[in-house]
């Protein structure tokens, strides 16, 4: 009878040791010459979820670690002061290093949330032309000196400008160039109207059409 013959079976397949069964799946995830992360076991203390749940998050959790074991540098963040390269500029006789602002995004957040600054800590922007400029003081907590600088370098107007004052400051007349440094510090190196700026030329020079 046929249910009394026992079916022929071919031998079981050896699984691949655990060891060897932990890399493909590794290198399913990531390059083999990589080092990827290792993952927690699963039911470890702070999960309350189910099993499926955990292997979910376990899943978001190798994603954004990443191949490096690694998680990807956060953003930076909008309320924090930006820091820019740096030239070194002369003011009158005092010679000044500058952080250069020279494009729209690095001109719109200036020194904004400087909680202290020291005592040569200062700031160039830079325009691509010569414009009736103005500044105010958002997010700033801290008084500034600001001098408008005409294109050839000459100091053309000097403004104390208060902390969080929203109020703009206008520019008298066209100008290239605006510095904000802490305030007093125009006083102290008897820097004023008419007092020469010299800016590096790579600084300085226009972009081109």
């Amino acid at each position: 009878m046929r249910d009394s013959i026992a079916p022929t079976t071919s031998p079981p397949r050896s699984s691949p040791p655990r060891e060897r069964r932990d890399i493909l799946i590794r290198r399913g995830t990531c390059q083999a010459t990589r080092k990827c992360p290792t993952a927690p076991a699963a039911g470890s203390a702070g999960s309350a979820g189910s099993a499926g749940s955990a292997g979910l998050a376990l899943a978001l959790a190798v994603a954004m670690l990443g191949c490096d074991g690694e998680a990807p540098a956060p953003p930076p963040s909008p309320d924090r002061p930006q820091h820019l390269p740096t030239a070194t500029i002369r003011v009158g006789r005092a010679s000044l290093v500058v952080e250069i602002a020279d494009d729209d995004a690095e001109r719109r957040k200036g020194m904004m949330f400087r909680e202290r600054l020291a005592d040569d800590e200062a700031m160039l922007f830079v325009f691509g032309r010569e414009a009736n400029l103005r500044f105010c003081m958002k997010n700033a907590p801290v008084d500034l000196d600001l001098a408008y600088i005409a294109a050839d370098g000459t100091i053309t107007q000097v403004e104390r400008m208060k902390a969080h004052v929203l109020d703009p400051v206008y520019s008298r007349e066209p100008v290239r160039f605006a510095l904000e440094v802490p305030a007093g510090w125009f006083e102290r190196h008897g820097i004023g109207v008419g007092t020469k700026v010299a800016i590096p030329a790579d600084v300085g020079r226009p972009p081109p059409p």
